[in-house]
């Protein structure tokens, strides 16, 4: 390296850079940003999802998380790890429910009472930070660019009351 910047210097002209260095300040100087554009509409909100798993279960969550992958844009991307979702929460409600006398004694020791319903949340929580995770880039330009989020009110409180139905429901067509 030392001999290649002698030669330079007496030549009196400045050095070229390896092909491979070349290459290396070209990915530099490519924006690594995310067009406002790209994203197709702002997603609701992480603290919604957060709320609406807690308080309405896994159904409640998966539907948020459906409703924001719809935003987004994202339904063949995310659609594979949204039924593993679904299904996650079908087999956690029926073990819950099927397994009765042998599972019920050990969770309440462990859990209290409503240890199912203790469950049921975890596994809501558990989806939530899944879809937090696979959506932090969208959140992230939002965030950046200062993008309006749109109200999760209304569908968090339908999805929260849907939920808790459907819950029930599935818990007495299961038993």
């Amino acid at each position: 390296m030392v001999e290649f910047l002698r030669r330079t210097a007496v030549v009196g002209r400045a050095p070229s850079l390896p092909s491979s260095m070349s290459s290396l300040r070209e990915d530099l100087l490519r924006p690594s940003l995310s067009d406002p554009a790209a994203v197709a509409a702002a997603p609701y909100s992480n603290q919604a999802l957060f709320v609406t798993a807690f308080l309405g279960g896994p159904v409640a969550a998966i539907g948020m998380v459906a409703l924001n992958v719809w935003r987004l844009g994202r339904v063949r991307r995310d659609a594979a790890w949204l039924a593993a979702s679904c299904a996650c929460y079908v087999v956690a409600r029926v073990l819950l429910s099927r397994s009765g006398p042998s599972l019920e004694p050990l969770l309440s020791s462990w859990l209290g009472d409503g240890a199912d319903s203790v469950v049921l949340r975890l596994v809501a929580l558990l989806i939530a930070l899944l879809a937090m995770g696979c959506h932090r880039r969208e959140q992230r330009s939002t965030d950046l660019f200062d993008l309006r989020r749109p109200s999760a009110w209304i569908p968090a409180i339908v999805l929260i009351v849907v939920g808790q139905f459907v819950d029930v429901l599935l818990a007495r067509w299961i038993a």
